[in-house]
């Protein structure tokens, strides 16, 4: 009799796809967006080749946990959030009112594309939002 484990990921990486985060934004924020997405060039390579999908295909991604044995996951981001000009890790403090809301703005995008996407999945899937400690 072989025994038998629930894998849950606890190191999930994932988020959204450029294109998609537009419809997260404000409208105030689009114009400025497109302006800094057609200027934006990402500088790590896992975002940059064909398993970038992964952060945001569902059906991909499900795919590929399932078939490692993986049925449920916590997810941390992995894309760049929008006016941000590196990754998240890297960016330096905002130097200015303007570049903050810019940035704050950029981060609800993501937690409200978070939102929906975690709830694709609500049994299997919890993320952690992105936020500034002011």
């Amino acid at each position: 009799m072989s025994e038998r484990y629930t894998i849950i990921s606890a190191d999930s990486h994932a988020g959204g796809n450029m294109a998609a985060y537009e419809e997260y934004l404000p409208a105030e924020w689009r114009d400025a967006y497109d302006e800094w997405r057609g200027a934006y060039t990402n500088p790590y390579r896992d975002l940059q080749d064909d398993g970038r999908t992964r952060n945001w295909d569902n059906e991909r991604r499900v795919s590929e946990q399932y078939a490692d044995g993986v049925v449920a996951e916590i997810t941390f981001p992995n894309t760049v959030p929008p006016f941000y000009p590196t990754g998240a890790l890297l960016a330096r403090s905002p130097q200015n009112s303007e570049e903050f809301a810019r940035r704050k703005a950029g981060l609800q995008c993501h937690n409200r594309w978070l939102s929906d996407w975690c709830s694709e999945y609500p049994d299997q899937r919890r993320g952690l939002p992105q936020i500034f400690l002011e």
